[in-house]
């Protein structure tokens, strides 16, 4: 498979997590959880949805609840996109705004 077509199932996939997420899920009180990119497997067959859960002191709760929810969402994908393989999804959380983070409490530390 082309890269391609790996990115425009990845970007397809995004979207229509957090369609389901937005329509069905009901996250941890206080708690903010979207899906901030999806990586996809050169076949297809697996996809990696990395969360961006916010407060950081819910990422625990955000991420097992979001796991536990994850069936129904892989089913609901399974409904609305017609591909023959529809990829299998893993939860990860997005380091990326941990890490922006730290950078921004270390440049306001700095001053």
């Amino acid at each position: 498979m082309s890269s391609i077509r790996a990115n425009q199932v990845a970007e397809l996939l995004r979207t229509k997590i957090n369609n389901v997420i937005i329509r069905d899920f009901e996250p941890p009180m206080g708690t903010l959880i979207s899906v901030s990119y999806v990586t996809v497997s050169p076949d297809l067959k697996n996809a990696t949805a990395f969360l961006s859960i916010i407060p950081d002191n819910k990422l625990g709760s955000g991420l097992s609840s979001i796991k536990k929810f994850g069936g129904h969402v892989q089913k609901e994908i399974r409904k609305h996109l017609h591909m023959k393989i529809i990829p299998r999804i893993r939860w990860e959380l997005d380091e990326r705004d941990l890490r922006y983070k730290e950078i921004d409490d270390a440049l306001k530390n700095s001053d």
